[in-house]
């Protein structure tokens, strides 16, 4: 582990043991007890002065609730209610008062019935008397007047309220003011003849509940409510025992050292100053442990998987990213800690790297946050286990990319694990009084698992362009014929691009075989030999007479024309930001091979040869995927030239290259065995026998 990881680890170390410091409020300033609910306790507590136990909150919510319930909401009477009965009315009126004796009656109902009002017709005669219709309009504002004046309610389901206004609060019967209907009913029997017939129509309109609640007394009413609650459930006495050891504690319990935390803070009794550093350190070291433990994994991890350098920072940054998203859902915006996002860098991490980093990642991520979730297991649990579980179905199901299907095994996951969970901590008898917090939680994990989810997906998308890797969704893109290094190589060296289409399928259902990456390995063959772009001439497969081309080189010279590919393909793959691993795979799948054709023919000069000169400068293949670009290379290659008449003569052909290669040294770097190579053999060749196969010559057909 370099110099640089360890001051990594120290600096994030302080960062988040400070991030810790900062949301805990100076907890390790004063005496604190973590324990929960069940343990078995290790010490012994006795009460050291007089000390009051202090309710618990949800003890106080509920008796607040129940004291709101036996007082009622405060009621008053609304007079804006009857102020808009009597604005309608007068809308209804002036619009009678304004109409002719018949030539507008249907345009008046139709009026009347945009401003909500309803005209029938045995009005109309009515209207002909303009002192009738002033005396209706009195009689219906004294009738409003009247139900008003009483109090009209709805929607009460109680035999009395309390009754506020500026000065008097008192309860009142229900009896004393009209309900609703009653209103109504009162409203239209104190009217007849025009009156009569208009209340009837229109009383909706006119009679409303007026008796309403009163919102700002209410708000006045639960503050002095929540002020008036005694928090104090009894006293301690000074030496009174607490806890025994070896004691499982209860609740009570628990809430006592609550409330001796508490009073010891009120009295500003804090724990002794090397105490308090002596806890600070001990937080310090247990993160920077956690931090060394993940680096020193990473360490002996492939560099190339974690990008390196710049892949250990960004690791690490993730890690104290957790605990930023952490900090931000339980301490700043006071949310449940099932909403923290925390399978989003480990479903990335997977996708970008591997499972068994996410794993670690996950791990270590969970021991990072845990001092911040009061090391409450079950929330820990939770996520833990449902990021896991989901981390393996991706990975079982090959579902790399496919972001619903991520998504739905993570939010199954979550359920299925919190719905354990809760069944196996009920305690209680009626198992149904958990359905609505657990549909609450089923809300929350909707939420969490699609943050996740969309936060992975911007990772995935950042650090696949800024790191070129080849993850699935880039392979699948450079498969694309359209892309313009695929087009530029089918239009100006067409046999070389034949020749690599079948390399693709040879080398991906070899890499099938064994379980290696199939579609690294056939984006791997599309594009091993697109240096030869740049001369197509050149080379025998895009060019019959290329030995007319080389006839005007020395052997050397020719050989420096044909091992220029790789240096040219690894070119335009830079250009092109192809992936590393596809690179690689462009620059090893000769390895260190010779350029056998004009080496002999240098030979035959019988001047003095240096081999180097007709050598490839590799390096060798270091992964399967390139190893089996580089034997499907030779392979069909071989084949073609041969034109073998049976399978049995293609497997022949495989099996001597093969060893060949092996003689050679080629797979020494690369991890595949002897038993892998076999079975690359057997699935190359059905392959190979398909396209080389003799086939049978067809009689030409005579004219009938």
């Amino acid at each position: 582990m370099s110099s640089k990881q360890v001051l990594i680890c120290t600096i994030l170390a302080l960062a988040i043991a400070g991030f810790y410091q900062l949301v805990s409020n100076g907890k390790s300033q004063f005496p604190e007890y973590q324990v929960s609910v069940g343990q078995i306790a290790d010490f012994d507590l006795v009460a050291p002065f007089d000390f009051p136990v202090l309710k618990p909150d949800a003890q106080l919510e509920q008796e607040y609730e129940q004291v709101l319930i036996s007082m009622g909401k405060p009621y008053s009477r609304d007079s804006n209610v009857e102020f808009e009965a009597y604005i309608n009315l007068n809308k209804l009126f002036d619009l009678l008062f304004a109409s002719s004796e018949a030539k507008d009656w249907e345009n008046l109902k139709v009026s009347a019935q945009r401003l909500g009002f309803q005209l029938s017709d045995s009005v109309r005669p009515m209207l002909a008397d303009p002192q009738r219709v002033v005396s209706a309009y009195d009689a219906i504002k004294d009738a409003l007047g009247d139900v008003y004046a009483v109090g009209i309610y709805s929607n009460i389901n109680a035999d009395s309220i309390l009754v506020v206004n500026d000065k008097v609060r008192r309860r009142q019967n229900l009896s004393s003011y009209f309900q609703i209907e009653q209103a109504k009913r009162s409203f239209i029997d104190k009217l007849n003849g025009l009156s009569g017939i208009l209340a009837r129509d229109n009383v909706d309109q006119l009679v409303r509940p007026n008796l309403l609640v009163n919102e700002a007394k209410y708000k006045e009413l639960m503050k002095s409510v929540r002020e008036g609650l005694n928090p104090v459930a009894g006293i301690v006495s000074q030496n009174e025992i607490i806890v025994s050891r070896n004691q499982r504690l209860s609740e009570d319990q628990i809430n006592k050292l609550h409330s001796l935390t508490l009073e010891y803070q009120n009295r500003g009794m804090g724990r002794a100053s090397l105490l308090q550093w002596l806890s600070v350190m001990g937080l310090l070291f247990y993160v920077f442990s956690i931090l060394l433990a993940f680096n020193g994994y990473l360490g002996r991890q492939d560099s190339k998987s974690v990008q390196g350098q710049p892949g250990f920072v960004s690791l690490n940054l993730a890690l104290l990213g957790l605990v930023l998203l952490t900090v931000l859902t339980k301490n700043i915006l006071k949310l449940d800690p099932g909403l923290i996002p925390f399978a989003m860098f480990a479903l990335a991490i997977a996708i970008l790297s591997s499972l068994d980093l996410a794993v670690i990642f996950s791990i270590c991520g969970a021991l990072l946050i845990s001092p911040f979730l009061n090391w409450e297991v079950h929330n820990l649990a939770l996520l833990l286990l449902s990021t896991l579980l989901a981390l393996v179905l991706m990975h079982r199901l090959k579902a790399h990319y496919e972001y619903f299907k991520i998504w739905m095994f993570l939010f199954a996951s979550l359920n299925v694990v919190m719905i354990a969970l809760t069944l196996y901590s009920y305690t209680g008898n009626d198992i149904t009084e958990k359905a609505g917090p657990l549909l609450r939680n089923v809300g929350y994990s909707l939420i969490s698992t699609a943050v996740s989810i969309l936060g992975c997906v911007a990772i995935v998308t950042f650090y696949e362009k800024r790191w070129n890797r080849a993850t699935k969704q880039v392979l699948l893109e450079l498969l694309d014929f359209n892309h313009p290094l695929l087009k530029r190589l089918a239009t100006s060296a067409e046999g070389t691009y034949h020749h690599s289409l079948i390399v693709g399928n040879l080398a991906e259902r070899a890499a099938e075989a064994i379980g290696a990456n199939s579609l690294l390995a056939r984006v791997g063959s599309y594009y091993h030999d697109i240096g030869k772009v740049m001369a197509p001439e050149v080379f025998t497969e895009n060019n019959e007479v290329s030995d007319e081309v080389h006839s005007h080189y020395t052997p050397e010279e020719s050989a420096e024309l044909i091992r220029n590919h790789v240096r040219e393909g690894v070119v335009l793959a830079n250009k092109h930001r192809i992936p590393q691993a596809v690179t690689d795979i462009i620059l090893q799948h000769h390895g260190r091979s010779l350029i056998r054709f004009f080496l002999d023919a240098a030979l035959r000069s019988g001047e003095e040869v240096d081999q180097e000169n007709f050598r490839y400068t590799g390096p060798l293949p270091q992964s399967k995927e390139a190893a089996l670009v580089m034997l499907a290379d030779v392979v069909e290659s071989t084949t073609k030239s041969k034109s073998p008449g049976s399978e049995e003569e293609i497997v022949k052909t495989i099996d001597e290259t093969i060893q060949r290669l092996l003689r050679e040294g080629q797979f020494d770097e690369a991890p595949i065995t002897i038993k892998e190579l076999a079975e690359a053999r057997d699935a190359m060749a059905p392959i190979l026998a398909g396209i080389y196969r003799k086939r049978l010559e067809y009689p030409e057909a005579r004219p009938v």
